[in-house]
């Protein structure tokens, strides 16, 4: 069973989104695909069981995703453009100067929402799902947003290092905090301790790197 799955087997919040979902076969297909993932793991993951929770024929699923692979590329593709649109937006929102803690905050709570997307696009849930160059360069893409507020704080002297490195660093230890509470092995007694956890960990990796 997937890591988010043994957390809860309540409908992933991601197939709440609005959007056409219900008159779009591809839609369809895809929402059951993640829907599988999420109550029964990746060993649950195959053309037939998709078809059957999405009402259709695997001819279907073969036609709309080529098969199994296509259709984890396509969760993969959707959460990372996702994702960096709230990105993109989150950092719009900021306030001037606090742009890296309102990214690392979207980031944690992006991930809490999407928990699904999220271990197939960071936590390899399907374990044999290779993404193709094009899913690598959308899914490196949103990277850009960070990079890009880092450069920022950087040039106004109060980060040290190259932007890119700047960025590497935060991303990594953004990830290791919300890869260990989606786990549930954060070691955090309650919510409120959870969040206070994170937002210091952030802290102390912008420490780390002033100058």
């Amino acid at each position: 069973m997937s890591t988010d799955a043994a957390r809860t087997v309540s409908r992933p919040p991601e197939l709440s989104a609005p959007g056409s979902a219900g008159a779009d076969t591809r839609r369809n297909i895809l929402t059951a695909a993640i829907e599988i993932l999420h109550a029964s793991g990746a060993g649950a993951l195959t053309v037939r069981s998709v078809a059957t929770a999405a009402g259709c024929s695997t001819t279907g699923v073969y036609t709309w995703f080529g098969g199994k692979n296509g259709l984890v590329e396509a969760i993969f593709i959707d959460g990372f453009r996702r994702f960096g649109d709230t990105l993109v937006a989150a950092r719009a929102a900021a306030r001037a100067g606090q742009e890296l803690l309102a990214l690392a905050e979207t980031y944690r709570q992006w991930a809490i929402a999407n928990p699904t997307h999220y271990m197939v696009m960071f936590g390899r849930a399907v374990p044999d799902f290779e993404p193709s160059a094009e899913a690598l360069a959308i899914a490196r893409g949103t990277f850009a947003t960070l990079v890009d507020a880092a450069s920022i704080t950087v040039r106004e002297r109060e980060l040290v290092g190259e932007p890119d490195d700047v960025a590497h660093h935060l991303w990594a230890g953004m990830h290791g905090y919300v890869s260990l509470e989606l786990a549930g092995m954060d070691m955090a007694h309650g919510a409120e301790e959870r969040t206070a956890r994170f937002h210091q960990g952030v802290r102390r990796l912008l420490r780390g790197l002033r100058a």
